[in-house]
C-alpha cells in the first residue's frame, strides 16, 4: 500500500502571510523546476555548492519522489495553490541519523521559513526513529548557520576549510542511542568535500 502522506499545516510567516507546510508529492516535479527557475544563482550556489541554472527533469523527479521514512521533504505553498516557495528535506544516513538541506525562494527569505521547515522535519524525523540531524553548509551561508545556532537542538558546528559541518540532537527525553559510526554521504553533490587533516 502507498505510504500515507504526513499532514499539512497552516502557519504564519513573520510578515503575517499564512502559508501551508505540505509534504512533497511526485507530481510536484514540474513545480520544482519552476521554483528553481526563480532562484538566484547565489541561492542555488549556497544550496548545491555550485550555481545551477536549471533543474533537470530527472533530478526533479528524484527530489519529488520520497518515502517519508528514509527520505522526506516538505514544501511551503500558498493557501490556495500548490506552488512551491521553499523546500526542506532530509536524507537518512544511518538508522538514527539524517542530513537536512533547505532552499528558500529569494523573495521569501528572511520570513522565518527555515525555522518552520526545520521544526517540521524534526517532528517527522522523530516519528521515524531518528535522533540526530546533520548538515553541510558553506561557511559564507550565515543565514543558514544562524538558523542552526539558534535552534533548540543543541547544535555542534565544526568549521573545516570552506564548509561547516553541523550536528543537532533531536532525541526526545529517554535512553541515549549510540551515534552512527560511518561517515554519512552529503546532500550537497559538489564540490567533493575535503577531509580534514588528522
Amino acid at each position: 500500500m502507498p505510504t500515507a502522506l504526513p499532514a499539512e499545516k497552516v502557519v504564519t510567516l513573520r510578515d503575517g502571510t499564512p502559508v501551508r507546510v505540505r509534504p512533497i508529492r511526485p507530481d510536484d516535479a514540474p513545480r520544482l523546476i519552476e521554483f528553481h527557475s526563480r532562484l538566484s544563482m547565489n541561492t542555488t550556489r549556497l544550496r548545491f555548492f555550485t550555481p545551477m541554472k536549471r533543474l533537470s527533469a530527472a533530478f526533479a523527479d528524484q527530489l519529488s519522489a520520497v518515502d517519508f521514512k528514509k527520505r522526506c521533504a516538505f514544501v511551503i505553498s500558498s493557501l490556495d495553490f500548490d506552488d512551491i516557495h521553499a523546500v526542506g528535506r532530509y536524507e537518512g544516513e544511518s538508522r538514527h541519523s539524517a542530513e537536512v538541506a533547505f532552499v528558500v525562494e529569494d523573495s521569501f527569505q528572511g520570513k522565518g521559513i527555515g525555522t518552520i521547515l526545520l521544526d517540521r522535519l524534526v517532528e517527522h524525523a522523530r516519528t521515524k526513529g531518528f535522533d540526530r540531524l546533520t548538515a553541510v553548509v558553506l561557511c559564507e551561508n550565515l543565514n543558514m548557520l544562524t538558523l542552526f545556532r539558534e535552534s533548540p537542538y543543541s547544535p555542534e558546528i565544526t568549521m573545516q576549510s570552506e564548509c561547516a559541518f553541523v550536528k543537532m540532537n533531536i532525541a526526545v527525553p529517554g535512553p541515549a542511542v549510540a551515534a552512527p559510526k560511518r561517515r554519512p554521504r552529503s546532500l550537497a553533490p559538489v564540490p567533493r568535500l575535503r577531509t580534514a587533516e588528522e
